[in-house]
């Protein structure tokens, strides 16, 4: 079975029941599209997971990124305090001063050579899989925002999956009815995925403090949708 993912934001937690919810086996492959560190705690066991995971396949997203222009080869101006700002602080805690200088620069180079974007085809299916929305420049792929009405860019009949833009802002009113934004509260709805007519948001929020997060996961052989 083929799995979709995105934006776990360091929820560890909700991380290990995913791959247990969906009984994910060694024949399975389980696709990732971006920002699996930040705002919680363990993003960075996370990708040390999957790194030795060999059918977890992950893509680029907008916090790795920041994460690359920080610590990387190639440094950016500024772009430590764009990260922090962002909730990057305790993953370059973790990287800077808890792990080792080996291990950290075994997951920079990891980070470094993630793909932008990825063709998927599965049962004659076509996906398109990008972090944020598509763009002829790569690294504005994984910070670009849609709008609901956005259209689908392409024209080959593929499902464009996106992750990036939490679901709540790009649902109509109506749907924010009985949605809990409490952190506190656990009464109100769960975010659940979005299937915009041009493309399907799958980041539910998880890493914000949001009571109505979750961490969303879509089987792409039957579309069914998994949420932990």
């Amino acid at each position: 079975m083929h799995y979709v993912c995105s934006d776990i934001h360091g929820e560890y937690d909700r991380y290990l029941a995913m791959l247990k919810g969906i009984n994910f086996q060694p024949e399975d492959t389980l696709y990732i599209i971006g920002d699996v560190i930040d705002r919680g705690a363990e993003g960075v066991t996370i990708l040390q997971d999957i790194i030795e995971q060999k059918n977890i396949v992950m893509l680029m997203g907008n916090h790795e990124l920041m994460c690359l222009q920080t610590l990387g080869a190639h440094n950016v101006v500024g772009a430590r305090d764009i990260w922090k700002s962002n909730g990057g602080s305790p993953t370059y805690r973790e990287l800077v001063y808890h792990i080792s200088s080996q291990e950290k620069n075994r997951i920079l180079r990891f980070l470094s050579e993630l793909p932008y974007h990825l063709d998927v085809e599965v049962n004659g299916r076509l996906f398109h899989l990008v972090h944020g929305f598509p763009d002829p420049d790569p690294m504005e792929s994984v910070w670009k925002r849609p709008e609901r009405s956005t259209p689908n860019p392409y024209h080959d009949g593929g499902t464009l999956i996106i992750g990036h833009t939490p679901v709540k802002y790009l649902m109509e009113p109506e749907e924010l009815i009985g949605l809990s934004f409490d952190p506190n509260d656990d009464h109100g709805h769960p975010l659940k995925i979005l299937h915009a007519p041009g493309f399907i948001d799958i980041d539910c929020a998880c890493g914000n403090s949001l009571a109505a997060r979750r961490l969303a996961c879509l089987r792409l052989e039957d579309m069914a949708e998994f949420y932990f």
